[in-house]
């Protein structure tokens, strides 16, 4: 069954239609009805309908406006607006914003169940192609493991696609939400101009793209190509030159360290990637540091790291090397404060990791420094039960965007210590503890067929299928997909 939602600023005109016609009958359950824009919002944000019937004058946020706003969160539900106003403008603007219908009032009960049955229709056809896309996602999330030996020319050879070239290269572009949509509108394996080139989606707003060309022959022909179709990527990472026995996952990860660096340094629009080790001077500070943390000499650690995050801006180091020296660093902090009550603050983190949480080397960096002040600061006592009503206020909001520093707000407290009480409380990292609830939630939804993995991912609370799916591998030893054939 799917869900709809009736909103209309009239409660007896939301009456009417919740029982002009049997909603059953034709696959749906009406969850309820709202009388102005923002708690229709606030309804569809939390029960992720499939279906709103909207008026479009209403008061606080209008139709139109509840459109808009369901598109900005990029959310699937389909949405049929209603207008006492046979104006052409209005069905005009309402179809170019992505309405799936446009009624008048009074609604009629033909129009509108031919309306709805139209959408049951799509609906299946989405959730059919959904799960097709799941089966090729899975596919693409195995080759691309950083172990994986599966070379491009086994790949095409069983997709069928043929590559006369004997060189390739492979793209990861970074997309701002505005300009993604244009750009992965066109997925799928084009020719232009001697390049060859298969493109996919491998993230929420990231397009991978393998090109196949004569190198020998035409050694910019894949430079041609990036500025001719590539140019409204924010950032595009270029991997080293393979061929037909080359992994795929080795040039994905060169591509994706190359564009995770130019987005982490905010300098050049596109890098290329290239094989390199820390230099003696960077090797040197680091030895240097370890003797300051050993020392606990505050002035002289918060120096050196300056120095180590001026180093990799200066050096433009790829994001991979800065991982190296975080890591580093987070490993002399466990062999020298290993005992502490903040360990708990601080942890290893994988590139991708770094790519995600921080904008710069300065924002990682700040981090750590932070760490270091969270050391030398006092702990308060706080009663079980206000902990309990901490741990209760993050399990009802697992799903969104939950900062911690948003909650230490809201309690009052210091976000070391709220870290800290919730490793002590759960035995886990605020992080992992919001993970294994969103995995723990999707391990169910997984249960139900109607819903395609893409469905999953967004309704336990993430966004980028790869990183979920690696998330749940790495938690349960299986992909999402193979899960659900057990």
């Amino acid at each position: 069954m799917h869900n709809v939602l009736i909103v209309d600023d009239e409660p007896w005109v939301a009456y009417g239609i919740t029982h002009v016609i049997d909603w059953n009958s034709l696959g749906y359950n009406v969850i309820g009805e709202a009388h102005d824009g923002l708690t229709a919002l606030r309804i569809i944000q939390e029960k992720k309908p499939e279906l709103i019937i909207s008026d479009i004058r209403m008061p606080g946020l209008d139709g139109i406006e509840l459109l808009e706003r369901i598109n900005l969160l990029q959310l699937e539900t389909k949405v049929i607006l209603i207008s006492g106003y046979a104006d052409f403008e209005y069905a005009q603007r309402a179809l170019r914003l992505g309405a799936f219908d446009y009624l008048l009032k009074q609604v009629d009960k033909e129009k509108l169940t031919e309306s709805v049955a139209r959408l049951s229709e799509l609906l299946e056809q989405e959730r059919r192609a959904g799960l097709r896309t799941d089966q090729f996602l899975d596919e693409l999330f195995e080759w691309l493991e950083p172990d994986n030996t599966m070379t491009i020319g086994r790949i095409l050879a069983n997709k069928g696609v043929e590559t006369p070239y004997p060189d390739y290269r492979l793209l990861s572009c970074l997309y701002s939400p505005q300009s993604q949509a244009a750009s992965f509108s066109k997925e799928g394996l084009y020719e232009r101009e001697g390049v060859i080139a298969v493109k996919v989606r491998t993230g929420q707003h990231k397009l991978s793209i393998l090109l196949n060309y004569d190198e020998s022959e035409y050694p910019l022909h894949f430079l041609n190509h990036i500025s001719d179709y590539l140019l409204n990527a924010q950032y595009t990472g270029i991997s080293s030159l393979g061929q037909v026995s080359t992994p795929i996952a080795r040039l994905y990860q060169e591509s994706d360290i190359a564009a995770c660096t130019a987005a982490m340094h905010q300098g050049a629009q596109i890098i290329s990637y290239k094989q390199g080790d820390l230099s003696p001077d960077i090797r040197k500070v680091m030895l240097n540091l370890e003797v300051s943390i050993k020392e606990q000499a505050r002035d002289g650690i918060f120096g050196l790291l300056d120095r180590l995050c001026a180093a990799c801006r200066e050096q433009s180091l790829y994001i991979d090397q800065i991982a190296m020296i975080y890591n580093q660093i987070v490993s002399i902090i466990y062999k020298y404060h290993g005992g502490s009550t903040r360990i708990a603050e601080i942890e290893h983190l994988h590139y991708e990791h770094i790519a995600r949480y921080y904008s710069s080397a300065e924002s990682l960096f700040d981090r750590i420094k932070s760490f270091f002040g969270l050391l030398t600061e006092e702990e308060v006592h706080i009663h079980n039960v206000q902990v309990e009503k901490m741990l209760e206020y993050i399990d009802s909001r697992y799903t969104e965007d939950l900062l911690l520093s948003a909650i230490a707000k809201h309690f009052k407290i210091s976000i070391g210590y709220l870290s800290t009480l919730i490793k002590k409380e759960t035995g886990m990292t605020y992080s992992d503890y919001i993970m294994n609830k969103r995995l723990s939630m999707a391990k169910d939804l997984l249960g139900d067929a109607s819903l395609s993995i893409h469905d999953i991912v967004h309704r336990v609370g993430y966004k980028d299928y790869f990183h979920f799916n690696k998330l749940f591998k790495k938690q349960f030893g299986i992909t999402p997909s193979k899960y659900r054939k057990l």
